[in-house]
């Protein structure tokens, strides 16, 4: 029922002059390690350039000889932003190889002008340009392309720790975790229970459910929520008893006996403070 751009739409129509707003401090585990100058490969995907654009410049803006390359992928031309900024940067930096993807060029659009390669961005075009797959990655984009591009890296044997990623939203890219309660080995395994005391309500889980903040949704209950995917912590809730599994790393300590509902799945039977 909201219109396009909730926030903006807010920010534009309803805050004044005056107006309180609480905010927080940038978090989160997707940033470039500037203490260590290592060859990176900054990938951006749609809106999903906006982060490794953003590390691009900083890498420019301090002048060394870091070896990079930048990754952009669009549909076309009409969704192209940035470009002549990109343009002017890799002719000024020899150290920073751009390669802008268009998965659908348009009819004017010219190869080797407009654009380097007719294709989306992938992992074998990795192969083909990389000298090497000795890099730090840096992935922003849609989920689809995320989630091919970190699982085809580990395939070509880029060490997961070196695969960074900012998801856009909930649930960008599923893990698949141990205890996610399906069939294993042709057997019906038991699916665990999720309590939440608070509300006094006892459920069977679902493993489709996704995460337990969306199962909870599911049951009408509310769990105050942010991101969604583990950066903001606004979801943390207690453990009352039992354990959880994770779909993607929290972004930094819990505290012992809480959770993060937005990316974990009972591990077992389950009791939430909620």
């Amino acid at each position: 029922d909201c219109s396009p751009g909730q926030a903006s739409s807010y920010l534009h129509d309803d805050v004044e002059e005056g107006s309180i707003l609480y905010v927080k401090t940038p978090s989160g585990r997707f940033f470039l390690d500037t203490s260590r100058p290592a060859p990176v490969v900054l990938v951006g995907g749609g809106v999903g350039v906006t982060p490794v654009l953003s590390m691009l410049n900083a890498i420019v803006e301090r002048g060394g000889k870091q070896e990079v390359w930048f990754f952009y992928g669009v549909t076309n031309s009409g969704e192209q932003i940035m470009r002549q900024h990109l343009e002017q940067i890799a002719i000024e930096h020899e150290n920073v190889r751009l390669h802008i993807c268009y998965s659908q060029p348009l009819p004017t659009d010219v190869e080797g002008q407009d654009y380097h390669h007719g294709e989306r961005i992938t992992t074998a075009l990795f192969k083909r340009l990389l000298p090497s797959n000795n890099y730090r990655f840096y992935i922003c984009g849609p989920s689809r392309m995320m989630t091919a591009l970190t699982q085809g890296l580990q395939e070509w044997g880029v060490p997961q720790e070196v695969i960074h990623y900012e998801a856009f939203g909930p649930a960008s890219i599923k893990r698949k975790s141990p205890g996610d309660g399906g069939l294993s080995a042709g057997k019906q395994v038991q699916l665990p229970k999720v309590t939440f005391s608070l509300s006094g309500k006892t459920c069977q889980w679902n493993s489709d459910a996704g995460s337990l903040l969306d199962f909870a949704e599911e049951q009408g209950l509310i769990i105050d929520s942010g991101c969604r995917t583990g950066n903001c912590q606004t979801c943390l809730t207690a453990i009352k008893q039992g354990e959880v599994d994770y779909l993607s790393e929290p972004d930094g300590a819990l505290d012992e006996g809480t959770c993060l509902p937005c990316i974990c799945i009972p591990k077992d039977d389950i009791v939430l403070d909620a």
